[in-house]
């Protein structure tokens, strides 16, 4: 039986609100939901932040409520979260929202943490996995994956592709990859979390490291790079 905690953020979130929908859908419970608070991260600046603005409607200690899910205020990788996981006898985590996980946690869960990544893996890995996805004139992909200690490299469980078409911007491929994430937990919710089957997964062979965050030059070459990219793969 898979006994699942989700990661996610201690403020309004798309995302996590939506996996909790999903994960109540298909009747499945969740044994805790870990919600991190923002943090300050030391990135370089985001030169497009465009985004098609779906706000969420809850708090999420006010849907887990709702939801009677117990609900933690944690550092993702604090002491406090290992206990939580212990507590709860958690053994399958689902990120909805999280930063780098740590390897003890990681290991605290017996069938491991899934994540959901906006591009492919491993070519389009990292935090800018769209802009990647263009840099190499890659296809825009979701993958879901079990998360390992490196960035981006867990055993692939799934992977989709973006479908594009002549009118989309990039915030339109944004949106369309987040829909995917979506359809496809409600794929791995339906066909085995809700049946308590086993979670098929192949290894990364040709993983060597994980992209790493774009530079506003990187930025600016991707998003020049944009309309030609997309008409490659309409």
């Amino acid at each position: 039986m898979f006994k699942i905690i989700v990661f996610g953020y201690n403020f309004p979130h798309s995302k996590c609100e939506d996996f909790i929908h999903i994960l109540k859908k298909y009747n499945i419970k969740i044994f805790a939901y870990i919600g991190a608070n923002k943090v300050k991260l030391n990135l370089p600046k985001k030169i497009y932040n465009k985004n098609i603005n779906i706000k969420p409607i809850f708090e999420p200690r006010k849907l887990c409520k709702i939801y009677n899910i117990p609900f933690y205020v944690s550092d993702h990788n604090s002491d406090k979260t290992i206990k939580i996981i212990k507590k709860k006898k958690a053994n399958l985590g689902i990120i909805a929202g999280a930063r780098i996980l740590k390897s003890n946690v990681i290991k605290s869960l017996k069938y491991g943490i899934i994540n959901f990544h906006p591009g492919k893996i491993p070519e389009a890995s990292g935090l800018d996995g769209l802009l990647w996805s263009i840099c190499k004139n890659i296809k825009p992909y979701v993958t879901t994956h079990f998360i390992n200690n490196k960035i981006d490299a867990g055993q692939r469980i799934y992977e989709k592709e973006v479908k594009l078409n002549m009118n989309d911007r990039i915030e339109d491929v944004k949106h369309k990859s987040n829909l995917v994430e979506y359809e496809e937990f409600e794929k791995l919710c339906q066909n085995h979390l809700s049946k308590k089957r086993k979670i098929p997964s192949k290894k990364i062979t040709n993983y060597k490291n994980s992209n790493k965050p774009m530079t506003q030059e990187q930025q600016k070459k991707a998003i020049l790079k944009f309309e030609k990219w997309k008409k490659k793969y309409i």
